[in-house]
């Protein structure tokens, strides 16, 4: 069951950001160093193919490490990522979830990955985000674990 904590900032995230909001995307599941969010498919964000444009799946895997980054009690923002694209995006929406792989004083990796509402597989990624500021009673320990395939569509 989650904690008042993570809804709540699972609220402030959905509601605060325009960005995500006039992308389609919401933050559906928050728990420390861990997180998901979804995005609608549509016609805004396909490429001349007809598939989901990389820079969509990329918008996406920054904003789910960002939320997975938030969930441990700090700020953060990106400071540098790769992705491996391995099937064009198409379906209903975009699913991506993001697993805090290690924390520091200053830096966060996460790894993340990004499946359409089939549970395909599209991208996996990890990004580096900087940290900084500690809210109150947050824990400052790392999960230091891995998602399975299965979090993705699960829930």
């Amino acid at each position: 069951m989650e904690t008042e904590n993570n809804i709540e900032l699972m609220n402030r995230l959905n509601s605060s950001s325009m960005y995500l909001q006039s992308n389609d995307m919401k933050v559906t599941e928050v728990r420390e160093g861990y997180a998901k969010v979804e995005m609608i498919i549509d016609e805004q964000i396909l490429n001349v193919h007809g598939f989901v444009h990389g820079g969509a799946l990329f918008s996406l895997a920054d904003t789910v490490a960002g939320a997975a980054s938030f969930s441990s009690g700090r700020d953060s923002v990106t400071l540098t990522g790769t992705i491996n694209y391995i099937k064009p995006g198409k379906g209903g929406k975009l699913i991506g979830i993001a697993q805090e792989i290690s924390r520091g004083r200053t830096t966060g990796v996460y790894e993340v990955f990004i499946f359409n509402d089939r549970n395909t597989l599209f991208i996996s990624c990890n990004l580096y985000d900087v940290l900084f500021g500690f809210r109150p009673n947050q824990s400052k320990k790392s999960t230091g674990t891995c998602p399975k395939i299965d979090d993705a569509t699960s829930g």
